[in-house]
């Protein structure tokens, strides 16, 4: 039997309604997206979600480093002020500077609450650059948000061929975030920061105790993402640039820009960029050019560290495939980034403050 299409012979107030209503769903559907779960369990598990903009800021300090904590704190209060972000990642903090910080930002803490619901410290070792006047001298990383933290939890990661004491772990918690009009389910964001072993040459071991870092951190967190289980955010300091085999572990992208590299579980937020600046004394690879011939996603991004001349990216920001679109999308209000990163200056020479944000499709309470 052949079916007719006769919409063209529709009175015009019934085209009329009709426009309305497809323009109508056209803007509720971004709202109520859900990106393809991950397994059928995950299709039979998934409830109701909105579409939420998270934002978050990773900054290694330098906390211990001849006095940069202090200069890096200012940059990170001045992000903060002007971008409110929902999460805040620091490395290499001493305790002394995590006290500051949570002084600047105890506007967080609401009625009934301390500031461990909304400041976490993860000592990793003692520095004696950390000394204060009573003596403290914990370094290690920091997780806080503006937004209620629960159901912390620690892991630690390997260190092969170490020659220090410093231990290596990545530190986790939900984040409560709170929608304008729609109520998120508590556990809704599972953020989580850490930072990988630093170090360059065969002689320092330090690439493959990163890789095995990066393995391990995977492996703590697939089972959130591909079961689907919360949008989960991952960021820190991983001194590696994105084309190492370790950053592999982690960007679902391959190296090339293709989104076959299956063991990566991560959307990162800064993967649009056209190799504005690329990293001092490299020459142009394929990447570069593909990149900047084609307005698709690329396994690169601005550079979020200096030194001695060579400006490189080594912090992260990533978002679980299981909640993240990769790129922009074109609809009926045009053309809309879901992915973004911005690289803020700071006083020091090293690691900058970065400020990563993605569309996010989180649970409802």
């Amino acid at each position: 039997m052949r079916v007719r299409t006769v919409v063209g012979t529709m009175p015009r107030q019934v085209r009329v309604i009709m426009s309305v209503l497809v323009v109508t769903a056209a803007l509720l559907v971004p709202l109520l997206a859900v990106p393809t779960p991950t397994s059928r369990a995950a299709v039979e598990a998934a409830g109701p979600r909105a579409t939420y903009r998270l934002s978050v800021v990773t900054a290694n300090i330098d906390g211990a480093e001849r006095g940069r904590g202090g200069d890096k704190l200012g940059t990170v209060q001045r992000v903060l002020r002007g971008s409110d972000p929902d999460v805040v990642m620091l490395q290499e903090v001493c305790w002394k500077h995590f006290r500051r910080f949570i002084d600047a930002n105890r506007a967080w803490i609401g009625p009934g609450e301390t500031w461990r619901d909304h400041f976490r410290f993860q000592k990793l070792r003692h520095h004696p650059g950390c000394a204060s006047g009573k003596g403290t001298q914990r370094h290690g990383l920091v997780l806080a948000s503006r937004h209620r933290l629960s159901g912390l939890t620690t892991h630690r990661l390997p260190n092969p061929r170490s020659r220090t004491p410093h231990r290596f772990q990545v530190m986790c918690a939900n984040v409560a975030v709170r929608g304008t009009l729609v109520a998120f389910a508590q556990d809704a964001v599972r953020a989580c920061t850490t930072q990988l072993r630093a170090g360059r040459g065969r002689a320092s071991g330090a690439g493959p105790a990163r890789q095995a870092q990066a393995v391990a951190v995977r492996r703590v967190l697939a089972p959130v993402v591909e079961r689907d289980r919360a949008a989960v955010v991952l960021g820190g300091d991983f001194n590696a640039v994105p084309q190492k085999g370790t950053m592999s572990q982690l960007y679902r992208l391959s190296r090339h820009g293709w989104l076959t590299n299956r063991r990566g579980l991560f959307f990162e937020a800064d993967q649009t960029g056209a190799y504005a600046s690329r990293p001092a004394g490299r020459a142009a690879g394929l990447e570069q050019i593909v990149c900047r011939l084609a307005p698709r996603v690329c396994r690169w991004g601005e550079p979020t560290h200096r030194s001695r001349g060579q400006a490189r990216k080594l912090d992260y920001v990533f978002f679980g495939v299981n909640r993240a679109q990769p790129a922009a999308t074109t609809g009926l209000l045009g053309t809309q980034q879901h992915l973004g990163g911005d690289v803020v200056r700071s006083p020091s020479a090293t690691h900058e403050v970065y400020l990563g944000w993605a569309d996010l499709a989180l649970d409802l309470s």
